[in-house]
């Protein structure tokens, strides 16, 4: 935050995990935080656990400012009025009910001032089931963060039809001003963008398990130790363009034709068309010109070495024990 600058005042209705995670990215970005949750146990456990979180962020070298400095700027209320009041922008993050978030978006349309922005933490459900027949339809919008957010520091922002561009502009500043990534969602669909990518790779690892091909420890273990490693420097299309030499086009022309095969299995048959994998080199281009395609595959090998030194040194440790497999029987195979 500029030196000067007003203050911004966040409402978060709803104090569970997301309540938590949005309490301390705010917070921690300078702004004044009114949280409320109608449920008083939750408002109990609140201001421990964020407390708790924000003391291993400060040991960590990930707080800028002394914990109490942070959590001064953190009040939680019983009322939703009280919250709401003098708010620039709310983040709500109750249940995943279409009927509840309905409800809670109607009495926040009707009880905030029109330059309030109006933000949905939902993982799947678009904006415009919710919000259609509200007169501020235009200053809602979706803003699903990963979980949790003051470490997975992306949020997806999803406009609807209807929602104003100067919203979503003011939104996308308001999350990049928190240090996050801002993606703005093209289109509206359920679902969205992450819990899509997360989902195909569900879908695949659930039939995996039920086909009898690999256990469900060892599809943790390849996407832990492989794949969630490798995605954790660069992702899947700066993965394939570095994987290749001849990048995204040699790639595609390689591999294409066997993700669709194994796509027809599944009966989802999608091939890659070629003005996708165009799109695709372009941007790649311009991100990593081939030119350079030694170099930047040297950068993304010097990152995982990094990245493996602070593992092995057991500054990257792991929620998973190191115990060894369970003797089992023959997998049950899908008929």
């Amino acid at each position: 935050m500029d030196e000067g600058e007003t203050p911004r005042t966040i409402a978060l209705v709803g104090a569970g995990t997301i309540g938590i995670g949005w309490a301390i990215v705010f917070a921690c970005g300078g702004s004044e935080v009114r949280v409320f949750d109608q449920n008083p146990a939750m408002l109990e456990r609140f201001a421990p656990a964020v407390r708790f979180r924000l003391e291993k962020l400060h040991e960590a070298g990930l707080a800028s400012e002394p914990v109490d400095d942070i959590v001064a700027r953190i009040r939680t209320t019983s009322s939703l009025d009280d919250a709401i009041a003098g708010a620039d922008h709310v983040q709500e993050n109750v249940t995943e009910s279409l009927e509840v978030k309905k409800s809670l978006f109607a009495y926040l349309d009707a009880n905030t001032p029109p330059h309030v922005t109006l933000a949905s933490s939902t993982s799947t459900i678009p904006c415009s089931r919710f919000t259609a027949d509200l007169a501020g339809r235009d200053r809602c919008l979706v803003v699903h963060p990963a979980n949790p957010p003051y470490l997975l520091r992306v949020a997806e922002v999803v406009p609807s039809r209807f929602t104003s561009p100067e919203v979503t502009e003011r939104v996308a500043a308001l999350i990049r001003s928190m240090r996050m990534s801002p993606v703005v969602v093209q289109q509206e669909i359920e679902g969205f963008v992450f819990n899509r990518l997360q989902g195909a790779l569900l879908r695949e690892a659930y039939f995996l398990v039920g086909d009898g091909v690999v256990t469900p420890r060892d599809i943790d273990t390849i996407v832990r130790d492989g794949l969630g490693r490798r995605w954790s420097i660069t992702g899947p299309f700066a993965t394939a363009e570095l994987n290749t030499r001849g990048g995204t086009a040699q790639h595609a022309s390689v591999i294409g034709s066997v993700y669709a095969r194994i796509g027809s299995d599944r009966g989802t048959a999608d091939p890659w068309i070629p003005e996708t994998i165009a799109l695709i080199i372009d941007e790649m281009n311009e991100l990593l010109p081939g030119e350079d395609w030694e170099e930047h595959v040297l950068r993304r090998e010097l990152a995982m070495i990094r990245l493996e030194g602070l593992r092995q040194r057991g500054a990257v440790p792991s929620v998973i024990l190191d115990k060894p497999a369970p003797a089992r029987a023959a997998t049950t195979q899908r008929t």
